[in-house]
């Protein structure tokens, strides 16, 4: 774990140094968000087992979660298109790397807060530059609202884990609002509009039906 933070400093460290933006501008924030990440998984580091309790290291599934973590703030200053892209990649390879390696409670529930991290800061940081229309991110940031609310309910209200149905159940949609967020990023701001309000859309309808489905 330690290693993982120092690589990730180091390679922030090293771009700002270069000049490169927004690493430069954004290095008192990074340094924070990256104190925060190191105290999380110094905090959870028990949870890093296998289900039948067996330990193991961080390995390649818990590389890409971290690096939507990683970037999280360069995406809240300028959500450029190729961050959005890394970001849905590495979004795509950890659920099955992690099966590849066999699954860890932390990785299971850091997976959903790196989504959820990341998507708040595109939305915020395309909201700062007139990337993005005030409906369409307003739109999917109440998506991720209510994502992160019913999790919480859950937890807290009733000791258990959340309905991974519930969960998964907007999966179907990430390329659609992460589409969005590289249109923004490349300029295109009615298109990006068009697809992140549609990927919120789907994405209540695909909640809706998981949820009366649980019920059911």
């Amino acid at each position: 774990m330690r290693q993982w933070v120092a690589i990730g400093a180091c390679a922030w460290g090293a771009l700002a140094l270069a000049g490169r933006e927004p690493f430069r501008r954004r290095a008192g924030a990074f340094a924070a968000w990256w104190a925060l990440t190191w105290l999380m998984l110094d905090w959870h580091i028990g949870m890093v087992e296998t289900d039948d309790g067996r330990p193991r290291n961080l390995g390649p599934a818990d590389a890409c979660t971290l690096a939507r973590v990683w970037l999280v703030p360069a995406a809240a200053d300028s959500p450029r298109p190729w961050m959005c892209a890394v970001a849905f990649v590495s979004d795509g390879l950890d659920g099955r790397l992690a099966r590849a390696s066999e699954p860890t409670r932390i990785g299971r529930d850091l997976e959903g807060l790196a989504d959820a991290a990341f998507a708040a800061a595109a939305l915020r940081g395309a909201l700062a530059r007139g990337w993005l229309g005030r409906g369409a991110a307003i739109g999917e940031l109440v998506r991720l609202g209510v994502g992160f609310g019913y999790a919480l309910f859950v937890w807290f209200g009733s000791a258990s884990a959340p309905d991974p149905r519930v969960l998964h159940a907007a999966r179907l949609t990430t390329p659609v609002r992460a589409a969005g967020l590289v249109a923004a990023g490349m300029g295109r701001r009615r298109l990006a509009d068009a697809l992140v309000i549609g990927g919120a859309v789907w994405s209540a309808v695909a909640i809706g039906r998981a949820l009366a489905s649980r019920s059911g």
